[in-house]
C-alpha cells in the first residue's frame, strides 16, 4: 500500500499540474475532463501491486442524463465504452507496462517519457471525438450482428453490449428513438446471449445487480 501512495504522490508531483494546465481534472491514480458534451475523458496511471511497473490506460466514459442513467456513479465501468493503452510511442490494443527501478532519477525520467507520450498521442486520440458524434452515427445495428465492431477501425471494444448502448444514448439524443430502440433491443439480446454458458450463481445481490443493468440498456422512460 505504501507503495502505491509513493506512487500516486510521485505522478501528482510530477504531472498535477501539467495535467492542470491542460484543463484536466483529479489527482494520480485517475484525471478526467469533460470538454465534449456527454463524454468524459479519462486517463488512469496505475502502480502494479508488488512489481516496478504501472500501466497507464485512456479511456472515454458515456455521460448522458437519461431516467434510467446510473445515478450518482458518473464514471461507472458500465459508462466506460473505450479503454486502450499508451506506450511510448503509440495508442494501442494490447496492454503495455512503463518499467520503474529502485532508482529514483530512472522513474522521475520515465514518468516525463509518460507526459510525452500523452501529449503526443493520448491528445491524438482524444482529439479523434472532436467531431461528436458524427464518427459514431454511420454505425448501424446490423454491424453488430456481423461481429465486433471496432472504435475507429482501429481500436477493439471489448464490451460490445456498453458499446450498443452508447450509440443507444446518441440517437436517443437526437431524437432518433426507432434507431435508438433498435441498439437498446440488440443490447439487451447480446447481454442475455452472453450470460448463456456463464456459470453464475444468482443469489439476492447480484439478481439487483443485473436488473439494474437491464434496466440502465432499456429506453428510458422520458
Amino acid at each position: 500500500m505504501n507503495d502505491l501512495v509513493q506512487f500516486n504522490t510521485e505522478v501528482n508531483k510530477q504531472l498535477k499540474d501539467k495535467f492542470k494546465s491542460e484543463k484536466w481534472s483529479g489527482v494520480s491514480p485517475k484525471f478526467y475532463k469533460n470538454d465534449i458534451l456527454n463524454l468524459i475523458k479519462s486517463i488512469e496511471i496505475r502502480k502494479v501491486i508488488k512489481k516496478d511497473s504501472f500501466y497507464c490506460f485512456l479511456s472515454v466514459y458515456s455521460n448522458f442524463n437519461y431516467p434510467n442513467s446510473l445515478k450518482f456513479k458518473t464514471m461507472h465501468t458500465n459508462k466506460q465504452i473505450f479503454l486502450v493503452s499508451i506506450t511510448p510511442k503509440k495508442v494501442t490494443n494490447s496492454s503495455y507496462e512503463w518499467s520503474l527501478k529502485n532508482n529514483k532519477e530512472y522513474n522521475t525520467n520515465k514518468i516525463d517519457q509518460l507526459w510525452k507520450a500523452i501529449e503526443n498521442h493520448g491528445k491524438y486520440f482524444f482529439d479523434s471525438f472532436n467531431n461528436f458524434p458524427e464518427p459514431f452515427l454511420k454505425l448501424k445495428p446490423e454491424h453488430f450482428k456481423n461481429g465486433m465492431v471496432e472504435l475507429f477501425d482501429k481500436y477493439e471494444v471489448l464490451h460490445q453490449v456498453n458499446y450498443m448502448n452508447f450509440l443507444k444514448e446518441i440517437h436517443l439524443s437526437l431524437n432518433q428513438n426507432k434507431t435508438a430502440a433498435e441498439f437498446s433491443n440488440l443490447a439487451i439480446e447480446r447481454f442475455h446471449k452472453n450470460l448463456e454458458h456463464k456459470n453464475i450463481s444468482y443469489n439476492k445481490a447480484s439478481k439487483k445487480v443485473f436488473e439494474e443493468y437491464i434496466k440502465f440498456l432499456e429506453m428510458p422512460k422520458i
